[in-house]
């Protein structure tokens, strides 16, 4: 069994889509397994509901109206209280360079639509596992980091948690 990302839960995803089917699918897919999801239509409210609540991980719709998931990727990218959470893209778009720009713009992942049920779950379960594992490797370095400062020795070079989805 997968340990708890935080409250117990095996984590929260923020699910953004301005189609309620792709929502529901998505939604109950996730919660059938224990994961708790948050929505949001637009790209603005993805933003103020990352800023506002604890999310671990959004899944995010390229092609929405108004604010589309380009504009809300970079908009999560350049706000500090956002700018760590990993985000997984959605498009019906697949081509390859599409891809490579999501990856450049900062997602984690890319699931083209419309994605199947386990390719959606097997997704969130190894982006949450990696999210839990980077937070569990900063707890170690904060740990490191306060032994040094109390017994006179340097502070590790690097971050023990790397790279991975920004946390």
């Amino acid at each position: 069994m997968r340990a708890p990302i935080a409250n117990g839960t095996k984590g929260t995803v923020l699910v953004v889509d301005d189609t309620p089917d792709n929502i529901t699918f998505t939604t109950h897919s996730l919660r059938k397994i224990g994961i708790e999801c948050l929505t949001a239509q637009r790209g603005w409210e993805c933003i103020e509901i990352a800023k506002n609540k604890p999310v671990d991980l959004i899944l995010l719709d390229l092609l929405m109206p108004q604010m589309d998931g380009w504009a809300t990727l970079a908009a999560l990218r350049d706000e500090p209280a956002t700018r760590k959470i990993a985000v997984v893209v959605f498009s019906c778009d697949d081509r390859l360079a599409i891809r490579e720009r999501a990856m450049k713009e900062g997602a984690v992942d890319f699931l083209p639509r419309p994605v199947m049920r386990d390719a959606l779950v097997n997704c969130v379960q190894t982006h949450l596992r990696a999210v839990a594992r980077a937070r569990a490797l900063e707890a170690i370095d904060r740990g490191l980091t306060s032994s040094a400062e109390m017994d006179g020795t340097p502070p590790p070079l690097h971050s023990a948690a790397g790279s991975y989805g920004r946390v």
